[in-house]
């Protein structure tokens, strides 16, 4: 992934994918599914940080993208 990128990857398996918004230390963790055979990012969970200007749902869409770049790159998603 992109060194200037808004996001890093905190941690990532088969079940989970952990992103931080490495400004603000939002931190989103979205769910690994299978779904008709194919493996693909599902739900995700916001775990804001209270001490920003800006509400952790600000970026969710953002960090969502970023977490699926991350995932399949790292062949966890179809």
């Amino acid at each position: 992934m992109d060194a200037d990128s808004a996001f890093a990857v905190d941690s990532a398996d088969e079940e989970t994918i952990l992103v931080r918004h490495c400004q603000e230390a939002h931190r989103y963790a979205f769910f690994i599914v299978s779904e008709n055979g194919r493996r693909l990012l599902g739900d995700g969970v916001t775990i804001g940080n209270n001490a920003t200007a800006n509400d952790g749902a600000v970026f969710s869409a953002e960090a969502r993208a970023f977490a699926e770049a991350a995932a399949r790159e790292r062949k966890l998603i179809d």
